[in-house]
């Protein structure tokens, strides 16, 4: 804790469905603001629909009890996702919505405009078609303007309250990331994508592995889209979380850059989300050595929490990264049957048990 400041109570909730689903995040939190003189409640992602509305059921439940008017501060949608985006829309429908936090790709078509290589397009025409190809995000625009609900940018600096700040992306990577996308009709389009197909059998096949022999790979990447997400980082005093959405180590890399050069021990941050469901081509080691230390000695008693959104019967998150996690130093949970709390401070509720974290596996995924 730093010096002359108090600890701050929070909560910081996993939403899970139960059911078999896609892999989601919906992630909610309230924190105790003492300038305002009291909490304040924010959303980061929403899932699909199904998630939005286990969401709205969830605010209603244990934030909102006998509240007239009930008010959801600030929502921040990481990326363009439907198991991110979609079912924030559920929420202004239930709840008035001080801000929204999202990065629209169609604002920035006059700092794009010069990739375009098909000379039919035009900025109107590739303003339709990037609404098109990022309906989620479209739809998420219309319902805040129908609510009068104001829409910022999510960028590198942004400071949500006092207690929360953007680390990533910048504008200019932002950017740089649309005219890479697929879903943008310009000339540069180089990430390479793997097959769902050939993604799958991979996943089948599985290997050994063990607390000194790490197989998690340096050299991979994800899509523009996922590295496009907003990295967040909550400084309760006591403590500080990172949420992630579906970010690669571009994006991580960028993040820790930024907490670098402006004074943020980011190895300090005790709570973190794991990236993109627990999939092995969004961290590498050595960024989960800059993001969590270095691995610890098998049988330390871990000191920090690793969280991580996964539909019932998906096949994430992928063992190899758990277990990074556990190697330095996470326990590490699913909210994959049920939604899973992180508190500090606050008070217990009724009914709710500590749940079991993921135990440390040998059998692990193969590349091959």
């Amino acid at each position: 804790m730093r010096k002359g400041e108090l600890s701050m109570n929070y909560e910081l909730e996993f939403i899970s469905i139960n059911e078999d689903s896609c892999d989601a995040d919906a992630i909610c939190m309230r924190f105790f603001d003492k300038e305002r003189g009291r909490y304040i409640i924010g959303v980061y992602d929403g899932g699909t629909q199904k998630y939005g509305n286990a969401l709205v059921s969830h605010l209603t439940k244990y934030y909102f009890q006998n509240t007239k008017n009930p008010t959801i501060d600030f929502i921040v949608c990481s990326h363009t996702d439907q198991d991110h985006a979609s079912g924030l829309c559920e929420l202004f429908d239930h709840f008035h919505v001080g801000a929204l936090i999202v990065n629209r790709p169609w604002l920035y078509i006059d700092d794009i405009f010069d990739k375009v290589t098909d000379g039919r397009i035009t900025k109107s025409s590739l303003e339709n078609r990037l609404k098109q190809a990022y309906p989620y995000v479209s739809a998420l625009e219309e319902k805040a303007l129908k609510n009068n609900t104001p829409i910022y940018e999510g960028f590198q600096g942004t400071t949500i309250y006092k207690q929360l700040k953007i680390l990533s992306p910048t504008k200019e990577f932002y950017k740089s990331l649309l005219v890479e996308s697929n879903k943008t009709p310009l000339s540069e389009n180089s990430v390479a994508q793997d097959s769902f197909f050939t993604r799958i059998l991979n996943e089948a096949k599985t290997t050994l592995e063990s607390w000194t022999n790490e197989l998690l790979r340096e050299k991979v990447s994800t899509s523009p889209e996922n590295e496009a997400s907003i990295v967040l980082l909550g400084d309760m005093v006591e403590e500080q979380f990172l949420l992630t959405g579906d970010a690669g180590i571009r994006a991580l890399r960028q993040s820790i850059d930024y907490a670098s050069k402006t004074g943020i021990d980011i190895r300090r941050i005790k709570v973190h989300q794991i990236p993109h469901h627990g999939g092995r081509h969004n961290v590498s080691p050595s960024i989960l050595d800059a993001l969590l230390g270095k691995k610890i000695v098998k049988g330390t008693t871990p000191t920090k929490y690793a969280f991580v959104s996964v539909g019932k019967g998906t096949n994430h998150p992928q063992k190899m990264v758990t277990n990074a996690y556990m190697r330095r130093g996470a326990k590490v949970y699913e909210a994959r049957t049920h939604t899973v709390r992180h508190q500090n401070g606050m008070t217990s509720r009724s009914g709710w048990t500590t749940t079991t974290p993921i135990a440390f596996s040998e059998k692990v995924e193969d590349w091959d």
